[in-house]
């Protein structure tokens, strides 16, 4: 453990980034959950999440970069937000009381630009991260479950869909529409600003019955990551979810399907995930600052 007079804090600028990377790498390595992202996947994360490097802070130990808050920005339920997208600190490093640290040096610059509230995940169980979050002012909003399974072990055989469904590519999605068939709100980074702005390949598949819009499907080929999924509730128990995801399949390279942070108060959404197979794998709260 270093001492604490050492660390310098300062705002990153385009040409840390290479540095970034390496450093968040090597934070999350022994994470719950280890995480492994390529340097053009942490590309697109900065993209999906709104990460503006200006805004994101940084520890410094002897000129090297240890710790670090990405920070994306935008509005959350209609309100300017800055989204927490990975905090990271260093292994030799930890016990410095750096992200509370990182929070102190960036919150007075969200406050000056606008910036209403603060809005980040964290995984239930990991009592430390949780523990500081909450000493610095962050409450739990809602609980999410994330989920994942092989394509080869999910049910989706069956009955076909009565009435007959048709599913077919979106040219124009009909974002508007979407929002009139959902019960819940998307995660950060699922909502429709984020899908839109992430430069990976991404389609979007409607089911219409009888010429009629009711249900859809927004996810990322290359990774099996859904996005969105939802029918309109009249039409639900027929079988629709079930045909949007067989043909979602058949558009995907990645072996297995996977939806991250879906509120825990969908029962509808997550009876239907479990009758198909798909596995719960991890649990996070969402947490809420609020600065004005």
């Amino acid at each position: 453990m270093q001492t604490q007079a050492s660390y310098t804090f300062s705002f990153l600028r385009e040409h840390d980034i290479p540095a970034l990377y390496d450093t968040f790498v090597a934070a999350f390595a022994d994470y719950v959950i280890p995480i492994k992202v390529s340097r053009e996947e942490f590309a697109m994360k900065f993209k999906r999440e709104g990460v503006e490097p200006t805004f994101c802070a940084g520890a410094f130990y002897g000129g090297q970069l240890v710790g670090f808050i990405l920070t994306g920005l935008g509005e959350w339920q209609g309100i300017p937000t800055a989204y927490n997208a990975g905090t990271g600190v260093l292994p030799e490093h930890r016990g410095n009381q750096l992200t509370k640290r990182l929070y102190e040096f960036l919150l007075p610059k969200l406050r000056e630009s606008g910036v209403e509230q603060c809005l980040l995940e964290v995984i239930k169980g990991n009592a430390a991260a949780y523990k500081v979050y909450r000493s610095i002012g962050f409450g739990v909003v809602r609980t999410l479950d994330c989920y994942r399974s092989p394509v080869g072990e999910l049910l989706l055989s069956g009955e076909e869909p009565e009435p007959t469904v048709d599913i077919r590519q979106a040219v124009k999605p009909d974002w508007k529409a979407y929002a009139g068939f959902c019960d819940i709100s998307p995660s950060w980074q699922n909502t429709k600003e984020a899908f839109c702005r992430n430069p990976d390949q991404k389609l979007v598949l409607e089911a219409y019955a009888e010429e009629q819009l009711v249900g859809y499907v927004a996810f990322f080929p290359r990774t099996g990551a859904i996005a969105q999924l939802s029918v309109q509730q009249d039409n639900r128990n027929q079988g629709i979810a079930k045909a949007l995801l067989k043909e979602a399949i058949k558009h995907t390279q990645a072996p297995a399907l996977l939806l991250l942070n879906i509120d825990q108060t969908s029962t509808t959404l997550a009876n239907f995930l479990e009758r198909i197979h798909l596995k719960r794998f991890l649990t996070q709260h969402e947490m809420l600052l609020r600065l004005q």
